[in-house]
């Protein structure tokens, strides 16, 4: 019976822990995408996981600890080798994907894009990194529009959703394919070109169903 207790109170307090967890980090997250927005009048853009990402990921983490919690608690299981091994060793393979969806990040900068990870130490990648742009129509609303830029070695810069307020990128790329150059938003004509081009119209219908390659000055 002592046993059964232990279980319980372990697991009571992981749920619990990590209900906290969560909720900080929601809390935080939002915050932090609230400040990013502010950042934008310096001409920095940071792609953040959805809120919705995080809630979900957030669920699929206390599935297994609620579980097993709810099996010593109400079923009387004491220790179980199997199924409290397994259910901690499910609880942190999600955890990864819930640390990917809060602390992961693209920056958007004139200089170019920086990106961060989880478990990973962040890169920079400069704007005449980007060798390779391309288009990919979602097939539903849940599985939404993604554009996705390359070095010219072929590593993955940065992806993301047109609809993420991140046209600043692709209006940059489309000056650098229409003037063989990448924009200086320094001066006054190449912010404004930039700035007017930061939609869907200006910017989607110039890469998609086209194959865009050889941006690239450097290789990264």
């Amino acid at each position: 019976m002592m046993i059964t207790y232990t279980m319980i109170a372990l697991w009571g307090v992981i749920c619990i822990g990590l209900l906290y967890r969560f909720c900080r980090s929601a809390i935080v997250h939002e915050m932090s995408r609230r400040h990013d927005k502010k950042l934008r009048a310096e001409n920095i853009y940071i792609i953040r996981g959805k809120l919705r990402s995080v809630i979900l990921t957030s669920a699929a983490v206390l599935v297994f600890p609620v579980a097993i919690f709810l099996a010593h608690l109400l079923g009387g299981m004491g220790f179980h080798l199997f199924f409290d091994i397994a259910a901690f060793c499910a609880m942190c393979i999600a955890m990864y994907f819930f640390c990917e969806a809060v602390e992961g990040y693209s920056e958007i900068s004139p200089e170019g894009i920086e990106r961060g990870e989880s478990f990973t130490d962040t890169v920079f990648y400069p704007l005449n990194a980007i060798d390779a742009v391309s288009y990919k129509q979602g097939s539903s609303g849940s599985d939404p529009d993604t554009v996705t830029f390359k070095t010219k070695s072929g590593k993955t810069i940065t992806d993301f959703s047109p609809g993420d307020d991140c046209y600043f990128l692709l209006a940059m790329t489309r000056f650098r394919i229409e003037n063989d150059r990448w924009p200086d938003v320094q001066k006054p004509k190449d912010d404004i070109q930039v700035k007017a081009w930061m939609n869907w119209n200006s910017t989607i219908p110039h890469i998609r169903d086209k194959e865009i390659t050889g941006l690239a000055e450097v290789d990264m």
